[in-house]
């Protein structure tokens, strides 16, 4: 049993998550600079000093060349010399020495070169095809080997001078040897530390996704009241706005599936009832009264038909809401499409129970889906009719102004109250308010209205006042 347990307890590293995934890089990482340190610290450390070295005796040999007319130019090269711990000379075409001279130098006049060595040393320059080389060479009298400059000064009292630098390349083996027991010291420090250091700053930065990743699996297995929390990182706190919105719309989401069912489900089981009731009523009380019998038969159509512009509002709402059908942008003329519109509603009203006033003005070409926007304006017009008072009157206006052109249905009937103003687009909006029966429509209507537009861009939205009416408006561009 203490085995098991003791099993139990082991912590399983997970090798795909992104805290190991992130201390593995950092490791990694740790372990390419030492190497690279290592690299250029003792592998390269010999050609970087020669290099250096040559790159300071050439820069030296220019900068005296260039000062060679200088009245301070022994000066200069003096100062070089115990400076840099360099031996400077500047010496004639056969090879004596002119600077600098000792007063026994001035008797003796020394020759510090032979002809052949002369040759050799100044070879392309002595024939004026460079300035100046820089060599490395090995002197009988010296261990080490050393640099030489060689250059041409120019001409003085009608003698050729010229430049010699010569410096020992000291060797760097003693130097390595102690940076090698240095950098083992400071290798194995650096890297327990960036172990050490990558673990906590990996354990950090994945934190905040591990802590997503939990409220994601809360959220997954249906807890939708979880909060994904802000962090200091920018991306990741983009991330947890951006699930914090899908959590909010897809509580909405739910919320109005359930809405949807219970107010299909009683606006479904109301007219079934009803239709069953009168149905019964015929066949048990009214079947021989001719007048009783049409009466409940004239509400049974009634019933079907508002079965019938339920499920034909449910199957418009899902199709736009699927985006199954596209928008067929075609230029119309708005003006003719909502005066045929108002023919359908006075051929569906024989009696003339409803007044329709059309006013229309300028350019009211426009680019729309004809059948969507057809679809949008028989709704509004259609809401209007159920809410309208005793003074039927509904007036329908197109205007072009500026190159804009704006659609109104306005009517004189119950109107709406301010604070629902904003509600009223929202499906079953006042249905879902009170499961009570409603006396007109489907509550569909006016949200169907709001995806259309929103489907062409338009501007749209509604004026009203509670006892004196409303008018329902879009706007859009007018096209020529």
């Amino acid at each position: 049993m203490l085995a098991k347990n003791k099993e139990n307890k082991k912590v399983k590293i997970d090798k795909n998550s992104i805290m190991f995934t992130f201390w593995k890089y950092f490791s990694v990482f740790t372990v390419f600079i030492l190497l690279l340190l290592w690299l250029l610290q003792i592998v390269f450390l010999n050609r970087f000093y020669e290099s250096m070295k040559i790159h300071e005796v050439t820069k030296i040999g220019d900068y005296l060349r260039g000062e060679f007319q200088n009245k301070n130019f022994e000066k200069q090269i003096l100062n070089y010399s115990q400076k840099k711990g360099m031996s400077i000379e500047v010496i004639d075409s056969t090879g004596h020495l002119i600077y600098p001279l000792t007063w026994i130098d001035v008797l003796v006049n020394p020759k510090v070169m032979d002809q052949d060595t002369f040759n050799d040393f100044f070879a392309g320059v002595k024939n004026g095809k460079k300035d100046s080389r820089v060599f490395i060479t090995r002197f009988q009298n010296l261990e080490n080997p050393s640099i030489v400059y060689a250059g041409y000064l120019g001409r003085d009292s009608g003698i050729k001078h010229y430049i010699l630098i010569k410096t020992a390349l000291e060797p760097v083996d003693s130097t390595t040897d102690i940076l090698k027991k240095m950098l083992m010291i400071v290798s194995i420090m650096s890297l327990i530390f960036g172990l050490i250091l990558s673990y906590y700053f990996s354990k950090r930065l994945s934190k905040p996704l591990v802590e997503m990743s939990r409220t994601a699996k809360q959220l997954g297995s249906g807890d939708y009241s979880v909060h994904f929390k802000h962090v200091d990182y920018t991306e990741i706190d983009d991330l947890s706005k951006t699930l914090n919105y899908a959590t909010n719309e897809l509580t909405k989401t739910i919320e109005v599936r359930k809405d949807l069912i219970a107010n299909v489900s009683h606006d479904l089981k109301t007219p079934l009832t009803v239709i069953k009731s009168y149905g019964e009523m015929i066949r048990d009380i009214s079947g021989n009264n001719e007048k009783m019998r049409t009466k409940h038969i004239q509400t049974i159509i009634d019933e079907a038909d508002r079965l019938t512009e339920l499920v034909n509002d449910l199957l418009d709402l899902s199709k736009i809401e699927s985006s199954l059908e596209e928008v067929n942008f075609e230029k119309i003329d708005l003006g003719e499409l909502v005066q045929k519109i108002i023919s359908r509603f006075e051929r569906a009203m024989p009696d003339n129970s409803y007044k329709f006033i059309y006013e229309g003005k300028g350019n009211t070409i426009i680019r729309a889906d004809s059948k969507r926007l057809s679809q949008a304006i028989y709704n509004l017009i259609n809401n209007a009719i159920n809410y309208s008072k005793e003074e039927k009157e509904i007036k329908l206006r197109v205007i072009e102004e500026n190159g804009i052109v704006e659609f109104s249905c306005i009517d004189n009937g119950i109107g709406i109250a301010q604070d629902e103003i904003d509600n009223i687009w929202e499906r079953f909006y006042r249905v879902s308010a009170n499961h009570s029966r409603p006396t007109v429509g489907t509550g569909l209507g006016l949200y169907i209205v709001k995806n259309i537009f929103e489907m062409h861009n338009f501007e749209y939205g509604v004026e009203s006042e509670l006892g004196k009416g409303s008018r329902f408006y879009f706007k859009t561009e007018a096209v020529k």
